[in-house]
């Protein structure tokens, strides 16, 4: 990648305590529910990059601090949003407590970890996905007040984590089915006891929709790829021509509208 093609670097204020360094590369985030394959395509997108000859780096959630580690245990192991497996909750939960905890541990991702990598690499791939986060936030707070508008509590979470929410260059969006999505979830085994899985079962309807509304209101920065039943392969050359036509350059051949 040229200096030409580099973003230009964040512009830091030198008291807000972030850790964000200077945005050189391009930061691509893999999207999509559970199931849809993000980890397989966040991989092999970074081996088609190294091929073409840049530096490219996945990045899952980095490392955590002692901080960080115990609120990724809670959040995790011990939510909040524990359900019972019958559709409610074991206890009365504070959705807003949740979603910010959630949006805390998130900050830090984005400014301790993407942050500095982007000065160090060409490409950094987000396996877990950036939206996602917001969808996730979305659906809590619109599950819990049903008689809010949900574009309206979108416009809220989107001016609370502006400060450091790093937006993708690009977000490949794994477009698959709810119920298909579901059901990958429960034959890799998630939903055995585990509440976080079993959180995640219970709630995927209401996370698709949001999900959903989130993209829409980032659509210039969303490449929708159809998933369905096509094979991994046939996936990643799908995302390699998307990715081509940011970088203005081929990836393995592929063309370039650029």
């Amino acid at each position: 990648m040229t200096t030409t093609q580099r973003r230009t670097p964040i512009v830091q204020t030198p008291d807000d305590g972030f850790v964000v360094g200077p945005r050189l590369g391009r930061l691509v985030c893999v999207e999509g529910l559970w199931g849809a394959g993000k980890s397989t395509a966040a991989i092999g997108l970074c081996q088609v990059l190294a091929e073409a000859g840049y530096t490219a780096r996945v990045v899952h959630h980095g490392p955590r601090s002692a901080v960080i580690d115990a609120l990724s245990h809670l959040l995790d192991e011990e939510p909040l949003r524990d359900r019972t497996g019958t559709g409610g909750f074991t206890a009365s939960h504070h959705a807003r407590v949740d979603v910010l905890l959630r949006l805390a541990r998130e900050a830090h991702h984005h400014t301790r970890v993407l942050g500095p990598l982007l000065g160090e690499y060409d490409v950094v791939v987000a396996d877990q996905g950036l939206y996602s986060k917001l969808a996730y936030a979305l659906a809590v707070l619109a599950e819990t007040q049903p008689d809010a508008d949900p574009t309206m509590l979108l416009t809220g979470l989107r001016g609370l984590v502006a400060p450091w929410f790093l937006h993708p260059d690009v977000a490949v969006f794994l477009d698959t089915p709810w119920p298909l999505a579901r059901e990958r979830a429960i034959a890799r085994g998630h939903g055995g006891g585990n509440p976080g899985s079993v959180e995640r079962l219970m709630f995927l309807p209401q996370f698709a929709a949001a999900y959903r509304l989130v993209l829409a209101a980032h659509q210039d920065r969303v490449a929708r790829i159809r998933v369905g039943l096509r094979p991994p392969d046939q996936v990643l050359s799908q995302i390699t021509d998307a990715l081509a036509r940011l970088l203005g350059a081929p990836l393995n051949g592929a063309p370039s509208d650029a």
